[in-house]
Parts: C-alpha cells; structure tokens; sequence
C-alpha cells in the first residue's frame, strides 16, 4: 500500500502552475494598464478627468443652413372667390380635394340666396327707373312741341291780328282826314258848323291814335313777348332734357347693378378653367395668424383662395430664414432637401429667391426677423404634394483640406481666440486664428499643425492654461472673466478673429442667456402699450390692438373690469410662462423669439 502512495502522481505540481499562469496573466494585464496610462498619446483619453483630447487634421468643410418650410408648386392656378360682398359667402358644394379634373369641370358652388333677393329687389328699382325715363322723355317732347307750337302757331296769329287792326286803322284815319277836309271846305262856305267840324277833327285823331296803338302791339309782340316766351319754352325743353338724362343714367346704373347681382350669381358656381389636380388653399394656424380650413359650410371673403391647381412638374420649397443668417444666402447655392413623406430621398435643389423685406411676424415674435427664402426643387419625384413639410439645407460654404476642430476647443479670452494644449503634466494656452464656422466645426487659420493633439473640452481646462491677465481694458475689450468664455459665436467670415463680449466674471446663466424673470416682460410690454402713461391698459389701449394681440391682454385681466394695470399683467405673464416651459410665448424669454433688449 506504501508503495502504491508513493509511486501515484502528487497533485501539488499541477495546481501550482495554474495558479502561477494566472498571476502571470495579471501582472501583465496591469503592466499594460500602466504603460497605456503613462503614454496619453496612445489613447484619446487623457490622464486628467474628464479631459479628451482631439486630434487636429485636415478634412472637408461643409457650412450649411438647415432650416424648414413647405412644399409649394411655382405655378400654382389659383380659384378664387369673386363674389362682392361684404360679408363672407358659404361653401355649399366642392369637389373632394386630390380629384383630377378637366377644363369646364365645376369645383365650388357658393350660397347664392342672399343674391337672388337682391335681385328681385333690384328688377323693382330698374323697372321704377325705366318708367322715369319715359316719362321724362315725354315731358321733353311736350316742351318742344309747346316752342314750335308758339313759333308757327300762336304767335303768327296774334301777328297777323295786330297787322289787321293796323290795317283798319290806317284805313279809319285816311278817311276821317278825307271827311275832315271836306268839311272845312263846306266850313269856309258857310255850309258846316264850327261845332261840325271840331267834331271831324276829333275823330281824325283818334284814328291817328288807333293806328300807333295797334302799330306799339306788333312791335311789344316782336321784341318783348316773342323773345319771353321763347326764353320760357327753351327753359323748359332744357329742363325736360336734363331730368330726361337723369332718368337715363339712373335708370343704366340700376341695370348695370342688376347685370352686376346677375354675374355674381354666376360666379357662385366656379368651374375650371385647366385641367388639373385639386388642392384645397388651407391655411394653418398659428400665434397671431388664424386658420383657415376649406371645406363645404366654410364661409369665404371676396379674393379669398379656394383651391388652387398646381403644376406637379415645377415645385419649390418656401422657408423662412432667421435675419441672422440671411445675409449669408446667395441665390443659386446648392440645397439638399428632405421630405417628412418621404424619410429615405434626398432632393436637390438650388436657392431661387430672398425677399428683401422680412416677413409678417406675429405679436409674441415682434422682434424676430425672417425672410422668406424660395428653393427650387430639381426633379421633384412622382407623389410630391404641395403643403408636405421639407427640411432644407444651404451649402453656404464648403472647403477642401482645411484644419478644422469643434468649437468647444475653441476658447474667448480678451479678443482672442485659444486653444489649450497638452505640456508636460499641464495645459497651454496656444493662440490661434479662426475661419469659417458653422457652429460645429470652426476653421483653423493659423496656429495649429495638423496631428497635434488640443483638449476636447477647453472650458474644463481653463483655469489650468496660463491664460493672459487682462486689464480693466485691454485692446478695447470688455473685462473678462478668469480664464474666458468658451467660443459659441460665428466670427465673421472675411474679418475673423472678431473681438466679442464675454460674460461678466460670475454672471449665472439666467442673467446672459436664459430667460428673464416674466415681471421684466411684462414691464416692457407694459410701457409699450401704455400710450398715455396713466399706469393703465384701458379698453381703448387693449382695443385698438389687433385681435390676436388683444387676447393675452383680455386673458390677464384677472377682475374682468376691462382694464389691465401692471400686476394683473405680470401675474398673466408667469401663468403664460408656466405653461410655455419658463419661456414667454413666441420662443424667446420675453416672448419676441431673441433675448430681451
């Protein structure tokens, strides 16, 4: 049995050597860990916390503006309402949106009942102007019969009455003179009386008499009661003529407003004047603008957009782009354009048109500044609608081969910019020139080499890079605070480096960049709206406004007396603002969409 113990294999040896490879394996393990830790170059981590570090190399440079809009097509034949009204007309019937149609095809059909009552109304009004017409004209023919009447009637026969009487008187003085002769004949013979002939001598003169009366009649008849009554009878045919021309025009305005109710009744039936694909003009809404949703039972002003028939061959997308940017587009830089509707395409297109003159902006966006940007879309895809949402994206800049770090290696210190490199167990500060930036990546110009190695996180960093002191003011910039700020701006791209303000030393991040207590907005917009400094926003403040103005104003009036004083709107202002997420409404602190001035 002894023999047999000791001739079996001792189990001794062979535990020995595992445990001893395992140890093997971890000394080796910890030597590496050693050796990697003692070399930073041979990792991107450094050995400071949370300091990474980056490797400075050359690349391509892409600046590019993202922003959104929406799909329109550049040609769009818009259907309007051209009913005049001055109330809005009601949609009683409309072709389904998205139905291909033809020319002559109806589309709308408008309430047209308020318009036929005015017709018949009207028909009454021309059929009263009509009959003033006849009249008048009647009344004018009968003046101008009553002056040819006068002139070949009534006065030649009173003429020729007077012609007779002088006729016959005449006729009776020559022979009361002829009488009158003989007997002063018989009177010298003794044969007539003195008496006979004062007798005869009498009556000679009153022929005399007779004959320049009737001779004064012809002449008073021609020169006074001729010239009256042709004056009288002109008067009237004049007078006759302009109450008949009255009557005319009255009675053409009335059927030209009849003829007017009668188009627009024709009117309420739209029909198309192309062929094409229907696309209802919505409008969506938003703060200050109200919505507008076509659909029958909707009501439509006059000039009013109903339905437009785009052409699907010729699409563009309109964006908006913040004043900030926009000095930076040019027409004809190249866009990428992505679709909600379609996630996986990629569009191409170029910058067509930049408004010169800002948008129309909202009351709670006052003070933020867009202008509208037109992108034409090359080759726009089957299936492409316009009101789809598009995502745009201008090259503003693109350079080949270029020394480019993120921004956050970047860093501010008295009008300079640095970046903090590694030395010995340190940091220095290593000063450098900026190009282009696009927020993300900044171009370097001069001061690095290409795979040197600068700290990611510059700002974690700063009290440990032997930055310059900096005097009250040094080289016209304003005192910064120990160890500068980090770089968030976008130098200028022909005058970079630019010196730029850097936050007071101790300044939270309240009090530079986030938004301000809703008592400081409510303040300014308080004394903006107050006109006459009373103290008060009083009902015709609030109601000289515009609506979509008016009704945060109305909201903060917490007794309902229709005037706001100053707390009811700082109250009005942080309910707002709680519900915004600390912001005013409008997306900036004070409720313009920037920062408050």
């Amino acid at each position: 049995m002894a023999d047999r113990l000791q001739t079996r294999p001792s189990p001794q040896p062979r535990g020995f050597s595992y445990v001893g490879l395992v140890v093997g394996l971890l000394l080796l393990l910890a030597v590496a860990a050693i050796g990697w830790s003692a070399w930073p170059q041979l990792g991107f981590k450094s050995s400071a916390p949370d300091v990474s570090m980056w490797p400075v190399a050359r690349g391509e440079f892409i600046h590019e503006i993202t922003d959104h809009g929406e799909v329109e097509s550049t040609e769009n034949v818009e259907i309007r309402c051209e009913v005049k009204s001055a109330y809005k007309t009601m949609i009683l019937e409309i072709v389904p949106e998205g139905t291909e149609v033809d020319k002559g095809d109806k589309l709308v059909v408008l309430d047209s009942s308020a318009l036929e009552i005015d017709r018949t109304k009207q028909q009454i009004v021309v059929s009263n102007s009509e009959a003033a017409v006849i009249q008048a004209r009647n009344v004018l023919e009968s003046a101008q019969i009553a002056k040819k009447e006068y002139l070949e009637g009534k006065y030649l026969l009173e003429k020729q009455e007077i012609q007779s009487e002088i006729v016959v008187a005449e006729e009776n003085l020559r022979r009361a003179e002829e009488y009158l002769a003989h007997s002063e004949r018989l009177a010298s013979k003794g044969y007539v009386t003195e008496l006979q002939l004062e007798a005869d001598r009498f009556a000679v003169e009153k022929a005399r008499i007779e004959r320049d009366k009737a001779r004064t009649k012809l002449t008073v008849l021609d020169e006074f009661t001729k010239a009256k009554m042709l004056g009288q009878l002109e008067a009237d045919i004049a007078t006759a003529a302009a109450k008949l021309r009255a009557a005319e025009e009255s009675y053409k305005l009335d059927e030209d407003e009849l003829r007017e109710i009668e188009e627009q009744i024709e009117k309420c039936v739209i029909y198309a004047p192309q062929a094409g694909q229907v696309v209802y003009a919505n409008v969506q809404g938003g703060r200050g603008r109200s919505e507008v949703i076509i659909e029958e039972g909707a009501a439509v002003r006059e000039r009013q957009v109903i339905i437009r028939l785009p052409d699907f061959n010729r699409m563009q997308v309109k964006a908006r782009i913040n004043e900030g940017k926009v000095s930076l587009l040019e027409t004809g830089m190249p866009v990428r354009i992505r679709l909600d509707a379609f996630a996986d395409m990629e569009l191409e297109g170029t910058v067509e048109k930049i408004d010169e003159f800002a948008a129309p902006t909202s009351f709670f966006s006052a003070n933020v500044k867009e202008y509208e940007t037109v992108v034409k879309i090359h080759d726009p895809p089957k299936g492409l609608r316009p009101g789809m949402t598009a995502e745009v994206k201008i090259e503003v800049e693109r350079l080949a081969r270029v020394l480019r770090v993120p921004v956050q290696t970047i860093l501010e210190h008295g009008g300079k910019y640095f970046c903090a490199v590694r030395e010995g167990n340190g940091f220095r500060a290593q000063e450098v020139q900026l190009g282009s930036n696009n927020d993300k990546f900044v171009v370097i110009r001069k001061g690095l080499d290409q795979r040197q190695q600068i700290v990611h996180n510059v700002a974690a960093v700063r009290e440990e890079m032997g930055l310059p002191k900096l005097s009250e003011k040094a080289g016209g910039a304003t005192k910064s605070r120990p160890g500068g700020s980090t770089f968030r701006g976008s130098p200028p791209r022909d005058s970079r480096p630019a010196a730029t303000k850097s936050r007071p030393q101790g300044a939270a991040e309240g009090a530079s960049g986030g938004p301000p207590p809703a008592g400081e907005i409510a303040d300014r917009m308080f004394k903006r709206l107050d006109s006459d400094g009373d103290g008060v926003l009083g009902p015709k403040e609030i109601e000289s406004l515009p609506e979509d103005r008016r009704s945060p104003l109305q909201a903060a009036d917490a007794d309902g007396d229709g005037r706001v004083t100053r707390s009811e709107l700082s109250s009005g202002m942080k309910r707002m603002m709680g519900r915004f997420g600390g912001q005013a409404p409008g997306g900036g602190p004070d409720g313009r969409g920037g920062p408050p001035r």
